[in-house]
Parts: C-alpha cells; structure tokens; sequence
C-alpha cells in the first residue's frame, strides 16, 4: 500500500547520495497529497512544548523559535504508515547498491513533530548533534520555510535546499560516508506561515 502514501516516483538513492555526499543535504519531492494532508489533520491533534529560545553560548549560539511533539501514540500514522514506510523504501533502494554506505546498520528510532509560528526566526546556523547517526530525514508536511545548508555559523556560502510541502529534505550524519563528522550546517528562516515538519534520526549507541 506504499503508493497511498509516497508519489509514484522511483526513489533515485544514487542521485540522493550524490547530493548528500556534494552538499550535505538534498531533497525529494515524495508525500502523496491526500496522505500530506491526514498527516497534517494529526499534526494539528497534538500539544507542542516550546524549546529553549538560545542553546549553547559564545560563538556557538544557536537562535531558534520552535515547539516540538514526541509522544507519539501507538497507532499515529507518523509511526505505522511514514516512518515504517519510508524506512522499508530506503532499504529496498539501499540493497540495489553495490556497497552499503552506512558505517553501521541504518535505522530510525527518534521521532519529532515540530511546528514553526508565522513570523518565527526558524533556527539560526547549527549542526544536528553527534548524537544522531547515518542519516537525519525532515519532511515538509505544511507551510512555508527556506531551508539553507552553508559553510559555516555565519551562514556563508548558504545554497537553498527545497523545503516545499510534500518534500523530505535528507541530510548526512557521522557514519555516512565514513565516521567522521560530516554534518552539514544549516538554518531555517523566511517562515511566514505555521510549518509543519517530522524529522526521523538514528540515534548513537553507547
């Protein structure tokens, strides 16, 4: 049933990895629009709590206005129908290579809804934490933001990745090409409208 959910789009794993490994990060177009908008519908469901405004301090303060969900339910389709769904595709797309590109074995299991108020700064240049492993995928459920990755805390160098409604914007984490930390700095901004996203990431083992 994973034509309800994703376009019928053959899921291109080497281009996807060619721009991760160029740029950091890339994006597909990939929600089917009736399961956008259910996704969305249960987005609206959930109670958010605000993160902390200022993280880390000196020059590597980072500048954000966001709230986040992660309790999800059980049945939420966020679990059962788009994190299983999509992990299945991957892994489908992940077999056809000649060589396995993860250092360790893939798979999500840390999950987080968050949601941007029209006007918000979004978040300033940063890194994923080291905490997270192989790959961090955020799809766009609603609204719109500008999503840039960039060379450095400054925001040089800032080339825009395609953050429309719909798309999963991937980036590269430690254990991707190797295990050493080839996190790519990015910032989010230019939000004028409530936004939407879900974010899968692969957590550090101990």
């Amino acid at each position: 049933m994973m034509e309800k959910r994703f376009l019928p789009i053959d899921l291109d794993i080497g281009k996807i990895l060619e721009g991760l490994w160029f740029l950091g990060a890339t994006s597909v177009r990939i929600l089917d629009e009736d399961f956008r908008v259910t996704l969305l519908k249960e987005a609206g469901d959930y109670v958010y709590e605000p993160e902390e405004e200022l993280v880390g301090s000196g020059d590597r303060l980072v500048k954000q206005q966001v709230s986040s969900f992660r309790g999800f339910p059980d049945g939420s389709r966020y679990v059962i129908m788009l994190r299983n769904s999509f992990q299945d595709l991957l892994e489908l797309r992940l077999a056809e290579l000649r060589s396995y590109p993860f250092e360790t074995s893939f798979g999500f299991d840390s999950m987080a809804l968050q949601r941007n108020q029209g006007g918000s700064i979004g978040i300033t240049p940063h890194k994923d934490g080291l905490s997270y492993i192989n790959l961090v995928c955020v799809f766009v459920v609603d609204g719109r933001g500008r999503f840039y990755v960039c060379s450095n805390r400054s925001g040089r160098g800032a080339r825009e990745i395609d953050a429309s409604p719909g798309n999963v914007i991937l980036m590269r984490a430690p254990g991707l090409f190797g295990p050493e930390d080839n996190r790519p700095f990015h910032f989010v901004t230019d939000i004028k409208e409530t936004r939407y996203t879900f974010g899968l990431r692969q957590k550090r083992k101990p």
